[in-house]
């Protein structure tokens, strides 16, 4: 084959093929770099006096099923700002020994697939190729973007056992991961606030978070007229743990005669009546039948749900006083006690007729996120876990 051809496919300005050595694995090409000048790799200047050469074997793609090696002299030279350093050969990062375009396949492919694939596939170790998508990460999203943020969703994520976390903050109108902070304390979101500066803080119209204490304190603290939403799926998670306690107390307290109709009602309890078979349909007709505490309990949860279908401020307020009386005059105590609750982040409840916000669009994000755990069997690189969640929503994928 003609070395002129071969240079021609391999598109890299001032280099020529010299020759060709194939195998059965791979194939060498040995080239020649003919620059008008060297230029530094740190500052970028041009003609200097070369110093010293080392032999440099850097993979490229692969031409058809072959490994595809380019081997060649790269010199160090004399840089008057920066001292000795190795030239810049423009298709390869400075002490890379892969080309920017083979490194760019990995990151892509890195994207949909595990490390632990991608190494398999490529005939690399699994740590080059996690180190090789870790800097394409650190480069795609070296610069964060914060300006303009006004609706934020902010929650946390678990990233190994014993209550290790994350904190992740969404910006809901661009939709996309824009800080991820270790930790779910105060102080972790105040780093955020620290971050984005006081301008940016002050631009923010509304927030939706779970009702977690620490978070509250630090949008008080640093965002005082964003408007605190609490997001619909983790308020009625909460009351899904009141529905459940009666339960376990109402079964504890029934007759032997009764109890095989409260056995195994959990999900029939927790579920919306839509996702019901017929058959558990019936289930659940009897047993509000039988009994009032967990009917009412039942009947409640729809009613606290309607709380988020109001457009106007004061028809939600209304409502909520009207629920949380109902739940006061039921004498259940894990009811009673749940309306403390409702009481003190009322005005979180309310916001979400002014600023209708949520935390969804995260909770899938943190689907997303679980699958990526999961094929990668864990991270121990916590910032390079970071990377990948930022890069998983969707205004952070490649293009």
């Amino acid at each position: 084959m003609s070395t002129n051809i071969v240079t021609q496919w391999l598109n890299f300005p001032h280099v020529v093929v010299q020759d060709v050595i194939m195998s059965e694995t791979h194939t060498e090409l040995l080239l020649h770099c003919m620059p008008p000048s060297l230029r530094c790799s740190r500052c970028g200047q041009l003609g200097f006096d070369r110093y010293d050469r080392t032999r440099q074997r850097i993979r490229d793609l692969n031409v058809f099923e072959l490994h595809t090696y380019l081997v060649l002299d790269k010199w160090r030279i004399h840089c008057p700002t920066c001292g000795v350093r190795v030239e810049d050969l423009g298709f390869a990062a400075p002490y890379s020994r892969y080309t920017r375009r083979f490194e760019d396949l990995v990151a892509r492919l890195c994207e949909q697939l595990p490390v632990a694939n991608v190494a398999e596939l490529l005939g690399m170790d699994w740590k080059t190729v996690k180190d090789i998508d870790k800097r394409a990460l650190q480069r795609a999203f070296a610069n964060p973007d914060y300006s303009g943020l006004r609706l934020l969703s902010i929650d946390e994520i678990s990233y190994k056992k014993h209550h290790k976390y994350l904190t992740l903050v969404l910006d809901l109108e661009r939709t996309r991961v824009v800080w991820v902070g270790k930790g779910r304390r105060q102080a972790t979101l105040e780093a955020f606030f620290d971050e984005i500066g006081e301008e940016v803080a002050h631009g923010i119209v509304s927030i939706a978070i779970d009702m977690w204490d620490p978070y509250i304190a630090a949008i008080q603290s640093r965002a005082p007229q964003a408007a605190i939403v609490f997001d619909k799926f983790h308020v009625i998670s909460n009351y899904s743990k009141v529905i459940d306690k009666v339960r376990v107390e109402e079964f504890r307290k029934a007759e032997a005669e009764d109890k095989p109709v409260l056995r195994g009602t959990r999900y029939l309890l927790l579920k919306n009546q839509e996702y019901l078979s017929p058959e558990q349909l019936g289930r659940l007709e009897e047993l509000r039948s039988l009994n009032q505490n967990l009917n009412t309990v039942y009947m409640l949860k729809d009613d606290l749900k309607r709380l988020w279908n109001c457009e106007r401020r004061n028809e939600a307020a209304l409502l909520l006083a009207q629920w949380i009386q109902a739940a006061e005059e039921s004498g259940i105590q894990p009811l009673m006690k749940f309306t403390k609750t409702l009481n003190r982040y009322a005005y979180g409840l309310l916001n979400h007729c002014d600023h209708p916000i949520n935390n969804g669009r995260l909770e899938g994000l943190n689907n997303k996120i679980k699958v990526i755990k999961r094929r990668c069997y864990g991270f121990h690189d916590l910032d390079y876990f970071t990377l990948k969640i930022k890069q998983a929503s969707p205004r952070g994928r490649s293009p």
